[in-house]
């Protein structure tokens, strides 16, 4: 790890000068992810081969009201649909993969407020989500022990609480006004903490140096004896039961995956059209006429139109038991999330793979900047591994479903 990623980084994130848009529909929020896509797309090589942050990008995310899509309506919000939440994150990860993934803390953050916040808390939080503020997680624990222990602890002290830990993969904590830290209390209860991202005590470190997701700065953060004021903790052991938190990294991840995928055959495409050269054996005098080509694009555009049903299909479900059961755990979306996984998994690195396959040995230059599609599908799609996905569905259809 290069000592210039292991400094704290200074810059300053400001309240938002004024109030944001307020997306007000589904459709408008479909539309403001498009036209934001557009605009990432146009230097998403340049960030990722120099590691330029994404800072104004963020900041116009927050502006364009695409960060508050989740807020219920009782607060002012648009609530979109997951349906509509996934067709948001693939418009942007398709564009940049990395400022696709910066959405998804903020995203949580609205399930964990709607399903165990204090009323008070919900006007609080929801108020400030749409006014622009951006929101960073700080969850993930690094070290040796299974993934998701949390050893980062909060204790009562008077009428406030103190937060002492370290956290690991913090993404977006570096560029946001709120964090929501994971840590239990003396009674090993899960608690989450809000906590400015100024806060006296509180050291974000911009170490991440992965070869793919470059610029979503998921770093270290380091808490010692972090005040936190009662009215910022949220009671998240609630929400283990009461919150959709259980479906939506699934939902969120598949998403990006798709998108990362579909850059990578847009790139095939206009790769093979206008540059790649037909092998020499092949008798034919274009790429567009080697059979082999021809099959090997059907093959991919299938698998990635599969994922993309799949996931649609989930997501509509998804929307359909909330609705339906109120929020909460469920088998059945959590099985057929789980199978759009693996699907948009298999046509992330299968996409980014055979562009270049297909394009040759000049497909790799630099300029190109190709690679980044697969080192963002390799380095994501390990998020959560995919071999315990089949066995999920395996257990929902042959012991739970009746």
């Amino acid at each position: 790890m290069t000592e210039a990623l292991r400094t704290a980084h200074p810059l300053t994130v400001a309240p938002p000068a004024s109030p944001a848009h307020i997306v007000r529909s589904d459709q408008e929020a479909v539309q403001v992810a498009e036209r934001l896509a557009a605009q990432f797309k146009q230097n998403a090589q340049v960030r990722d081969v120099e590691r330029q942050l994404p800072w104004q990008e963020l900041e116009d995310c927050a502006r364009s009201g695409l960060l508050a899509i989740r807020v219920p309506r009782e607060y002012g919000g648009a609530q979109v649909s997951y349906l509509t939440l996934t067709r948001v994150v693939a418009a942007i990860g398709e564009a940049d993969a990395s400022i696709g993934q910066l959405l998804l803390s903020i995203v949580l953050a609205s399930s964990v407020i709607e399903a165990v916040g204090r009323e008070e808390q919900k006007r609080l939080f929801f108020g400030k989500i749409l006014q622009g503020y951006r929101w960073g997680n700080g969850h993930a624990e690094g070290g040796s022990l299974p993934a998701g222990t949390t050893r980062t602890r909060i204790t009562r002290e008077g009428d406030h609480y103190r937060v002492n830990g370290a956290k690991a993969y913090s993404t977006g904590a570096l560029f946001s006004q709120l964090i929501s830290i994971g840590c239990v209390d003396d009674d090993g209860l899960s608690k989450t903490a809000v906590i400015d991202r100024h806060a006296p005590g509180l050291t974000i470190i911009d170490d991440w140096d992965g070869f793919g997701q470059r610029t979503t700065a998921s770093g270290t953060l380091l808490l010692d004896n972090v005040r936190v004021e009662h009215s910022h903790v949220l009671d998240s052991e609630q929400g283990k039961t009461r919150a959709n938190t259980y479906g939506i990294p699934d939902l969120f991840h598949s998403a990006l995956d798709l998108g990362i995928a579909r850059a990578a055959f847009s790139d095939t495409l206009d790769y093979v059209r206008h540059h790649a050269r037909p092998y020499a054996r092949t008798g034919v005098e274009a790429v567009a006429e080697d059979p082999y080509v021809l099959a090997i694009i059907g093959d991919v555009h299938t698998r990635i139109h599969a994922g993309e049903v799949v996931l649609e299909r989930a997501a509509e479900l998804f929307d359909q038991v909330t609705a339906e059961q109120g929020p909460g755990p469920s088998a059945q979306v959590s099985s057929a999330l789980a199978a759009a996984k693996i699907l948009t998994t298999e046509a992330a690195l299968l996409a980014s793979n055979k562009l270049f396959q297909l394009g040759g040995a000049s497909s790799t230059r630099l300029e190109y900047g190709f690679d980044r599609h697969w080192r963002n599908a390799r380095t994501h799609t390990v998020h959560d591994p995919v071999a315990w996905k089949f066995n999920l569905i395996g257990k929902y259809h042959l012991t739970l479903q009746r």
